[in-house]
């Protein structure tokens, strides 16, 4: 009968287990906790959009944009567009990108790290687009949000970096599930469109 430690339950023995080829239980693990803070971080988006709605939309729903008058319809995404380039225009052009492409590109060249500013600026960003009714929609936001939010738990715990791509991807299918209420859509778009691969250590996390 094996025999544990108490060194056998350890941050640093979490770490090491996961370096290894067999590590499924622990991603999946990961991907449990993954799942929970992006529902947060996403309860915390749809909040912040329902509290802009209740300024000027019809019954407080953020994209009930028909029951606007014309002229509010026409000036709502001036307005948007405007109030974005203005804050955006003096940052640096590597903290404007945003959205799907930016997770693509972080996972991609830099093992799914994620800079803070970039992670800040989506979040206005994509509240300013739900509201203004652009066309951006909230998959953009929700992508990124999620997966830059469990990538930001990986390197918190200073975790390997196969780790931190699963993360990623944990991130971004939690960020579609809780947004939209579709987790098998999430599922399918994080290994298809984000990982572009389908191994079992990968998609069993997510």
């Amino acid at each position: 009968m094996a025999r544990f430690s108490r060194s056998d339950f350890t941050l640093e023995s979490f770490r090491r287990q996961l370096a290894n080829v067999d590590a499924l239980p622990q991603l999946c693990v990961l991907g449990l906790v993954s799942g929970v803070i992006t529902g947060a971080v996403m309860v915390a988006f749809r909040l912040l959009l329902e509290a802009g709605a209740v300024l000027y939309m019809p019954e407080g729903e953020p994209e009930a944009f028909e029951g606007l008058s014309p002229w509010l319809r026409a000036l709502l995404p001036i307005v948007a567009v405007t109030l974005i380039g203005l804050l955006l225009y003096r940052q640096r052009s590597a903290a404007r990108k945003l959205g799907v492409s930016h997770v693509i590109e972080r996972l991609t060249y830099h093992q799914g790290r994620f800079p803070l500013r970039n992670w800040l600026n989506q979040w206005w960003v994509g509240v300013v687009s739900v509201l203004g009714g652009l066309s951006a929609g909230r998959e953009g936001p929700a992508i990124h949000l999620g997966a830059a939010a469990s990538s930001g738990l990986g390197l918190k715990l200073r975790l390997p970096n196969n780790s931190l791509r699963v993360l990623v991807a944990c991130g971004t299918a939690a960020g579609i599930s809780a947004s939209f209420n579709t987790p098998i859509a999430g599922v399918i778009f994080a290994m298809e469109v984000v990982m572009m691969e389908y191994t079992l250590m990968s998609f069993m996390p997510v």
